[in-house]
């Protein structure tokens, strides 16, 4: 009945995808501060707990996130440029981040700000390596099914969910490869949840165009990778924690 399940589940993809779509998904964008730390192999226990009692009250940092798309383009970034606190009592500056896939070129080019400086990765798209399971849950009004992967880089486990009802194979973040469009990211058992809180889908939604110029240093999915590894292993060698890179 499961495998059964899954082929209906692609077979209805399938047929979705010679359908033109479109439209506009808003992703809530949920970080745990003490679920992030606790991974952390040069805390000790004790000073986790410690660390949990003092933030339990205030472990949680909300973003809300934007994905424009159609069939062959999509673009993403925060939904507003300025950051602010729920309570609406300070503001800020979000760091610079637009991530673009061109679905009919197989390109992606994100302009990323981090650790001071910003950087343009251009090259290829790119999928992890996914394995499907056996589950489903509802997420946005969408039956979605369940997949799971791998970052090595980061060493993350990540958990997505996935529509087959809209048949464009992206998501949030840099996360795609999957029969249907990503609706939830779980990254490491919830220190990071990314959730479609909104779904509008064939409205007018148009994908902004980035500047032929750019300023930042252009590079590639590999010096990407290598930069945010050599930058993890350097703070974990201090016994501090990243928190310079998109966890």
């Amino acid at each position: 009945m499961k495998k059964i399940l899954i082929v209906l589940f692609l077979g209805v993809s399938a047929f979705a995808s010679a359908q033109n779509i479109n439209g506009k998904i808003v992703f809530e964008r949920k970080s745990d501060w003490i679920k992030i730390q606790s991974k952390a192999t040069y805390l000790s226990k004790e000073e986790k707990d410690r660390m949990a009692q003092t933030w339990k009250n205030d472990s949680e940092f909300k973003q809300k996130m934007l994905l424009v798309f159609d069939q062959n383009q999509s673009h993403y970034t925060y939904e507003n440029q300025q950051g602010e606190s729920e309570d609406g009592t300070y503001t800020w500056r979000n760091d610079e981040y637009q991530l673009t896939r061109d679905l009919a070129k197989g390109k992606v080019l994100e302009i990323h700000e981090m650790l001071g400086k910003t950087y343009i990765l251009d090259d290829s798209l790119y999928a992890p390596k996914w394995k499907i399971h056996n589950e489903i849950k509802e997420v946005a009004g969408y039956i979605c099914m369940k997949a799971s992967t791998r970052d090595t880089v980061r060493s993350q486990d990540i958990v997505a969910w996935f529509a087959t009802d809209i048949p464009v194979s992206i998501g949030p973040e840099r996360i795609a490869g999957l029969p249907g469009m990503i609706l939830e990211l779980n990254i490491d058992n919830d220190a990071v949840v990314i959730v479609a809180t909104s779904i509008k889908l064939n409205e007018a939604a148009e994908i902004p165009k980035l500047p032929k110029k750019m300023r930042g240093k252009r590079i590639s999915q590999a010096e990407y990778d290598k930069i945010v590894y050599e930058y993890i292993k350097q703070q974990e060698s201090m016994h501090r924690f990243p928190w310079g890179i998109r966890y």
